[in-house]
């Protein structure tokens, strides 16, 4: 009760449903807080109000852990309670004539912006954190705050231009949610991805990536690189 509660309350604030869905379940545990007020005002109830709240984590836990595939399997059926007018933040986005696209701007996708931009100046990079989007605006990066892993976010993507696409989101699931939706919006360009197992690339690859790199393999190479095309000392 006390996430739907919450879901509703969030979509009446003009939410869509993706973030409603996730901060409600975020919230659906138990307060912790309320074994402090339990212990002075309803001391006798204080051992099953800690059962509770500590059953309410065994539950919320592995529905967090899932949440964005539960909400992609039920995103239109959920989607049907929003709101004819969203937050300002949520906007459907356009990214203009940009030719590439990085989708998470932490230290790879930050590396991939810089190194790409000395070749193709059309480019734009997408992250989920509102105030790291602003940092890389200051340091003059087309960077914007969006939320790859929102299935809302590509039904208002307009990317008439794009060819390439790097997925440097920080997990997993993200990953494979944005090769999927760009492959079911028809993108027939090149989708690139980095990950850390052998097995995740294999899912990548599988979800419509053209190809998914080891970090750990690509840092070698990269280091090797600097030896090979260093300068060859003279004899003397």
């Amino acid at each position: 009760m006390k996430g739907l509660l919450f879901f509703f309350l969030l979509l009446a604030f003009r939410l869509r449903a993706r973030s409603g869905f996730l901060s409600s379940l975020a919230l659906t545990n138990y307060s912790e807080f309320g074994l402090i007020v339990a212990s002075v005002a309803l001391p006798d109830w204080l051992v099953p109000l800690a059962i509770s709240v500590a059953i309410s984590f065994v539950i919320s836990a592995p529905l967090n852990r899932f949440a964005h595939v539960i909400f992609e399997r039920y995103a239109s059926g959920l989607s049907r309670f929003e709101g004819q007018k969203h937050h300002p933040d949520e906007q459907p986005l356009s990214v203009g004539n940009s030719r590439v696209l990085i989708m998470g701007m932490g230290r790879t996708g930050t590396a991939a912006y810089d190194w790409v931009a000395k070749h193709e100046p059309d480019l734009m990079g997408l992250d989920s954190d509102p105030a790291k989007a602003l940092k890389h605006q200051r340091e003059g990066r087309n960077v914007v705050f969006a939320d790859a892993e929102d299935a809302s976010f590509w039904h208002g993507l307009h990317m008439p231009e794009v060819h390439s696409v790097i997925l440097a989101l920080g997990d997993i699931e993200g990953k494979l949610i944005a090769a999927r939706m760009l492959r079911k919006l028809g993108f027939r360009g090149y989708i690139v991805a980095h990950t850390m197992y052998s097995d995740e690339a294999h899912q990548i690859r599988e979800a419509g990536a053209n190809e998914a790199y080891l970090t750990m393999d690509e840092t070698g190479v990269a280091l090797a690189s600097h030896i090979m095309h260093r300068a060859e000392p003279s004899p003397d």
